[in-house]
């Protein structure tokens, strides 16, 4: 196990993962498997986490965005992350570029609430 700072938190490695618990929580609570019947939309889903959380819990999942970002994964590596490790269940490749595009269009979205 690995532990390390990246912009003022602190991040565990295990086994060569980085556990992104804010990230993972926001993905499984809002994309979750039934979260078509719920929303409906991509975009409502991100504008109920937007209405539903503080700045601080915003600022904690922009971070771990950035942080995902920057390990710059093959969009084969970030679908099967996001699925496997951060229990997202929209496939944004039906409606997006890239993993990358709609990652950076959520911290985005994030940004102007907090």
């Amino acid at each position: 196990m690995r532990c390390f700072w990246f912009a003022g938190r602190l991040f565990i490695v295990v086994d060569i993962v980085v556990r992104l618990s804010e990230l993972h929580d926001f993905f499984g609570a809002y994309f979750h498997q039934d979260w078509v019947t719920e929303y409906g939309a991509a975009e409502q889903v991100i504008d109920a986490f937007l209405a539903d959380s503080d700045p601080e819990d915003l600022k904690l999942v922009q971070q771990e965005l950035g942080f995902l970002l920057e390990q710059r994964k093959s969009e084969r590596e970030l679908k099967e992350y996001l699925l496997k490790e951060l229990s997202c269940y929209y496939s944004y490749w039906n409606e997006w570029e890239s993993g990358e595009a709609w990652l950076c269009h959520i911290a985005k979205k994030l940004g102007s609430k907090i």
